[in-house]
């Protein structure tokens, strides 16, 4: 045996008890609610069977993958989420890793290829039947909206999608829509979210308490329409499509999308990159976003200048189609886009006009207090 299996053996407790340590400190729902089992004997336990089997070009054996999947199930037992077991798995790896490259020096060059080769293999069949014991755990109502939860999380991250939900996977490409929400969404919400979308074997997943991204295999409209109706609180949306194992960019893009958002409690037409990328430069710019407010405090004088405005640009432009939707006369509307021009000094018709009010408009809608 080489020096460095010889110096990790010798760290394993110390290794464990550091895993455990950052689980607590790391995980919320760890430090609210721990696990029942001793997570330390299994910290121990998983990291000596590594070197064992690495040592020696070993694959974990059914009894291996048998008792890492009854530890998922114990987890679901206790009541802890997807999101946490995912950040709990995102953890190990990377100590795992880190606790090999901390040892290593350039003499150890074979021994440490060879633990991180078998880590790459035998770390994905490990995870799958982490999960799978998860989902096993989770109570029969449970397990289709955990194994879409799972498919979520998977798809979003480019990761290898895990045998066992491989078959909920329909389609080659996807649109991702990210919902964000104003404030903490309870977590009885969230479940709801997660089972009414299940019905219909649409992937959703939480990343954090006031973000939801529902991954569609097609039109997402329905489905973002039914998750804020759930919430129950307008939602800022953003959506972008993209290709199996080209997920994670289009998510990074709706995630941005979402956050400049005007919040909808209906949403009809999605928002993507194209319609906001002048509101998400704004955003990103302190100094453009502070000048923008200027022409928001204009528009606050008032009557109804900024729903008007709103509904002018989308119905581009139309003076019947917009005053239909806010319920007034064609008159009222000419009346207020000339009060408009007449407090910012900018025609609302003309191209500036477009360009300078519209993002004026989004920016007032999705930040609380723009215009004080």
């Amino acid at each position: 045996m080489s020096a460095l299996f010889d110096a990790l053996r010798e760290r394993v407790e110390v290794h464990a008890r550091s895993a455990v340590e950052t689980y607590t400190h790391e995980v919320s729902e760890y430090q609210s609610s721990p696990p029942a089992d001793d997570m330390y004997d299994f910290a121990v336990l998983i990291r000596r069977r590594t070197l064992d089997l690495s040592a020696t070009g070993q694959p974990l054996t059914d009894t291996d993958l048998a008792r890492i999947a009854d530890v998922g199930r114990r987890r679901a037992e206790v009541g802890l989420s997807v999101p946490s077991q995912e950040q709990v798995l995102g953890l190990h790896t990377a100590m795992m890793v880190r606790e090999v490259h901390d040892l290593a020096r350039p003499e150890h060059a074979t021994d440490l290829l060879r633990i991180v080769g078998w880590l790459g293999a035998q770390g994905v069949r490990a995870r799958a039947a982490y999960l799978r014991g998860y989902t096993r755990g989770v109570g029969a109502a449970q397990v289709l909206p955990t194994r879409l939860e799972i498919l979520a999380r998977a798809l979003i991250a480019d990761e290898p999608v895990a045998p066992f939900v491989a078959d909920l996977r329909v389609a080659a490409r996807y649109r991702i829509a990210v919902l964000t929400t104003p404030d903490r969404t309870a977590g009885r919400t969230q479940a709801e979210v997660i089972a009414a979308l299940a019905a219909d074997r649409i992937p959703v997943t939480w990343l954090a308490p006031d973000e939801v991204v529902i991954v569609c295999p097609g039109e997402a409209s329905a489905w973002v329409r039914r998750a804020v109706e759930l919430i129950g609180r307008p939602c800022g949306v953003g959506t972008a499509e993209g290709p199996v194992g080209g997920l994670a960019p289009a998510l990074a893009r709706a995630r941005e999308v979402s956050r400049v958002a005007p919040p909808e409690s209906s949403p009809e037409r999605l928002p993507e990159i194209a319609d906001l990328f002048v509101e998400m430069a704004v955003a990103g710019a302190p100094a453009v976003d502070h000048w923008l407010r200027t022409y928001a405090r204009a528009l606050a004088t008032g009557p109804d200048l900024v729903t008007t405005l709103r509904a002018y640009y989308a119905h581009d432009m139309n003076r019947v189609t917009a005053a239909a939707a806010l319920h007034i006369h064609p008159r009222t509307l000419d009346y207020r886009l000339r009060r408009v021009r007449d407090v910012t000094g900018v025609d609302p018709g003309s191209t500036l006009g477009v360009r300078l009010l519209s993002a004026t408009v989004a920016r007032t809608l999705a930040v609380r207090h723009y215009a004080d």
